[in-house]
């Protein structure tokens, strides 16, 4: 997938004038002249251009592999920022850490990320937009097809909602961007639910995905017509030819395989390190559908160690696959081997991705045991602050002084650290977690006390009007409103 490029067609400003360069597939060039544009700006380096430029060239260097320097420059585009609305801190913080948790296959961390983006009314159309497809990514990856079209329905309905006349050009190419990305999931999900890999668990155990799978003749009819949108643009061009040739070999025309090395030599010379690792995962299931073990064995054949698989975390795929290979050519105990790796990560990833996408209420007084997108956000030393906010939450007296106390620091650096990395107040941070956690509570029958206040209570909030307005400001919503949509209804009272 190439997500981590299509996120230009989401920009404005500076940043858009790469949008050729982009979907060309130079990202390595257009990469090198964004960073050339913000040492250009020298001590000026503020503002929507710098924060543009920052996040579009962070973006591509993790279509690259260059996850390190683009963190960096994530953190810089926060910089950038500071002279921008304070929503809009709030709302690049949240993106960003979005997208390069997703790169990092720390898909509960991405979900929680692109869903508040959705929801901050300080967010544009185009970065809802782009969050929106981001949370379909996430979705996807953990087997949720159901969610991940909801996700892309809810963007395409908020581009039909504008009328803006003159966002018209910007609405145009967000569209196609939401079309390319509904059209990259739909082939994805027809390649792992194929009848040919009925043991691949992960996929073929959604209940719902015989009624989710696409016919695969309309679904090249959709591939022609992005494909038409978008002519001149070299790489949707090979991107869209390339899944075309991947829904035409489940049905059976399999020669157009053979062209498959093709694409990864021209994503080689293009440098995309990560569209190629994905390139040849995919291609590999293909061929295993397809009965053709030696295509299949030299498409894996880079993945020979572990650095060569990329990001160090739920790769069950690629055991998958192997196992597959090992039993296409008779290798039973490696088989064994493999499909049990397989078995016991893609159950792993399960139990802690999801759970982090839709957190229980954490027990009172401990820190959550898995790190959320806020904390990734900070520095290394204001971590140990956020963790410490969050196991003392409970606590109506918690003060800012005291977590500065805490780690060792001044209570006006614990404020600049907050506002720079997380758009936010520490206090605001903490008002955003606790009625978080209420709101979990209310939605739980076990975790409900007899009355709203008294569940309030125990994450430290015990006045009833400051309850309503954060709530109010998080949820659009008063407690009343979430209990009335819990079922059975709860029969507590305000």
């Amino acid at each position: 997938m190439y997500f981590c490029m299509l996120t230009a067609m989401t920009r404005s400003s500076t940043a858009r004038d790469l949008l050729p360069m982009v979907l060309d597939g130079r990202a390595q060039q257009a990469a090198s002249l964004a960073l050339a544009t913000l040492d250009g700006m020298g001590a000026t380096r503020h503002g929507e251009p710098a924060v543009e430029l920052s996040s579009l060239a962070a973006d591509l260097l993790l279509a690259q592999d260059c996850a390190e320097d683009a963190e960096d420059l994530y953190r810089q585009a926060l910089v950038a920022a500071a002279t921008s609305p304070r929503g809009q801190v709030r709302v690049i913080s949240c993106r960003n850490i979005g997208m390069l948790s997703l790169y990092q296959r720390r898909y509960g961390a991405a979900a929680n990320s692109f869903q508040r983006v959705t929801e901050d009314d300080a967010a544009t159309l185009a970065q809802q937009v782009e969050a929106l497809a981001g949370m379909a990514l996430t979705h996807h990856a953990l087997g949720r097809n159901e969610l991940a079209t909801q996700a892309l329905d809810e963007a395409a309905a908020r581009l039909d909602g504008t009328s803006a006349d003159g966002l018209m050009p910007a609405v145009a190419s967000l569209r196609l961007f939401v079309r390319v990305v509904r059209a990259e999931l739909a082939v994805q999900y027809t390649i792992r639910t194929s009848g040919a890999l009925a043991d691949h668990v992960f996929w073929q155990s959604d209940t719902v995905y015989a009624g989710a799978r696409r016919d695969e003749s309309g679904l090249l009819g959709e591939l022609n017509a992005c494909q038409a949108a978008a002519v001149g643009h070299a790489l949707l061009s090979e991107r869209l030819a390339q899944l075309a040739m991947l829904v035409r070999a489940g049905m059976g025309q399999t020669r157009g395989l053979a062209a498959v090395h093709d694409h990864l030599a021209w994503l080689r010379r293009m440098h995309l390190a990560a569209p190629e690792r994905e390139a040849r995962l995919e291609c590999a299931l293909v061929a295993i559908a397809t009965n053709q073990p030696g295509l299949a064995r030299s498409l894996l054949e880079p993945f020979g160690t572990r650095q060569d698989e990329g990001p160090q975390r739920w790769n069950f795929e690629l055991s998958y696959c192997r196992a597959k290979l090992c039993e296409m050519t008779g290798q039973s105990e490696e088989c064994h081997r493999h499909y049990q790796r397989y078995a016991l990560e893609s159950a792993r990833c399960l139990r802690s991705e999801t759970q982090t996408v839709a957190p229980v209420a954490a027990t009172k007084g401990r820190v959550a045991e898995t790190r959320d997108e806020a904390e990734l956000a900070l520095p290394a030393k204001y971590r140990r602050a956020y963790r410490y906010l969050l196991s003392q939450m409970d606590r109506a007296d918690l003060s800012v002084r005291e977590i500065a106390e805490h780690i060792g620091v001044t209570e006006r650096a614990v404020q600049s650290a907050f506002r720079t990395h997380l758009g936010m107040t520490p206090v605001e941070v903490l008002r955003r977690c606790r009625v978080e956690r209420i709101r979990d509570d209310l939605l739980s029958a076990e975790g409900c006390g007899p009355t709203v206040i008294e569940t309030a209570a125990r994450w430290g909030i015990r006045n009833r009007s400051t309850l309503v307005s954060s709530y109010r400001k998080h949820f659009r919503e008063t407690p009343a409103d979430t209990l009335a949509r819990r079922e059975p209804p709860a029969a507590l009272h305000a």
